[in-house]
């Protein structure tokens, strides 16, 4: 798959019961993953690594993120 379509996996698909700690911990992961394509996700990356350190002693990005459902680069960084 090109990078231009490049999917990831869709961490606000299915239930809603992660609290926006554990989401932005899973958009870590997704961002981390994908910066072998696009370098700008490296500082996204950096930003939300930063923002789960400093909001959380739990959660230690980047966290685990189940296989499932994937959803385009693009409409996972609107969703984020």
């Amino acid at each position: 798959v090109s990078c231009d379509k490049m999917n990831v996996t869709s961490i606000f698909a299915g239930d809603k019961k992660d609290n926006d700690t554990e989401i932005l911990c899973k958009a870590t992961t997704v961002a981390w993953e994908g910066r072998s394509c696009h370098r700008h996700l490296e500082g996204i990356y950096l930003n939300l690594f930063n923002l789960i350190r400093s909001r959380s002693t739990v959660h230690k990005a980047p966290c685990p993120v189940a296989a499932g459902n994937t959803t385009s680069l693009n409409d996972f960084l609107v969703d984020l």
